[in-house]
């Protein structure tokens, strides 16, 4: 996955620019980079089965977005068939996953940052863009899968526990692993935020091993990519929606403790690599 490897990645992208605009917006040209990489997953194979969803929309979507960001004069250079290599090996399903984590990188990066050339409106809109996208995305992700999305009063908060759930379970330690780096404090951090969101009397009525089998031939590295496009995900989906509820800080505070489970996550890669 790229989202962990965006200081790396970006590092590069300004070097070889050279270009004291470019590396004036580090986050953002990761961003351009991440939601190119997402349309090319949603481009429709061949193969894939017939659905009444139209990928089309969110490609339209991830359009705008991109567009917003070049009109404040933040721009890579590279064209929209810029992008890595999609794995003709995934299915329909895992394309549209794929695309999802992608997105919610993008989301994180663009909203993590704010500047002047974003103030006056851009930004915000290049957000609402790319929300939009995942929201179509994920409805092609349940078609697909035969499951019902999540209904009530906050969709977009249970599919965040599913999220956080999810990203949790990729951090349980694999047997064997002798890396000096300490998983649990990001597993705090994420339980942290499961319990704020259910104080808030928002609840799947799930527990905490209800979530995807993790792939147990996968190595640590690439477990930490997979937690952190979880929480991305569930960051975005917790920033986008306030209520009464979240807006005694409870909504704050979530938000917060997955920005800190991430830092330790974006520890542990490096210790790693």
């Amino acid at each position: 996955m790229k989202t962990l490897s965006m200081f790396v990645a970006v590092t590069v992208a300004v070097v070889a620019y050279g270009s004291t605009a470019h590396a004036a917006h580090p986050a953002y040209l990761h961003a351009l980079s991440d939601l190119r990489d997402a349309r090319a997953h949603l481009e429709h194979p061949t193969n894939a089965p017939k659905a009444n969803w139209n990928e089309k929309v969110a490609i339209d979507e991830i359009d705008a977005a991109i567009k917003e960001i070049k009109e404040a004069s933040i721009d890579d250079g590279k064209n929209i068939g810029d992008h890595v290599a999609v794995d003709v090996a995934l299915d329909w399903g895992g394309r549209l996953r794929h695309a999802n984590e992608l997105l919610s990188g993008a989301y994180a990066d663009i909203h993590q940052h704010e500047d002047d050339k974003f103030s006056k409106g851009l930004r915000n809109r290049a957000l609402q863009h790319i929300q939009g996208a995942m929201e179509h995305v994920r409805k092609g992700m349940y078609e697909i899968a035969h499951e019902p999305q999540p209904t009530g009063e906050h969709p977009a908060y249970l599919h965040a526990l599913s999220d956080l759930r999810n990203a949790r379970a990729w951090l349980e330690r694999p047997a064997g692993n002798a890396v000096k780096w300490d998983e649990k404090r990001a597993i705090k951090e994420i339980d942290a935020a499961i319990k704020e969101i259910k104080e808030a009397s928002i609840d799947d009525g799930k527990n905490i091993d209800d979530h995807p089998a993790v792939d147990i031939k996968m190595e640590w590295g690439g477990r930490l990519h997979r937690a952190h496009d979880a929480l991305a995900s569930a960051y975005a989906d917790i920033n986008q929606h306030e209520d009464d509820k979240f807006s005694k800080g409870l909504r704050n505070r979530a938000l917060k403790h997955l920005q800190v489970a991430n830092e330790w996550i974006e520890q542990g890669w490096l210790v790693i690599h």
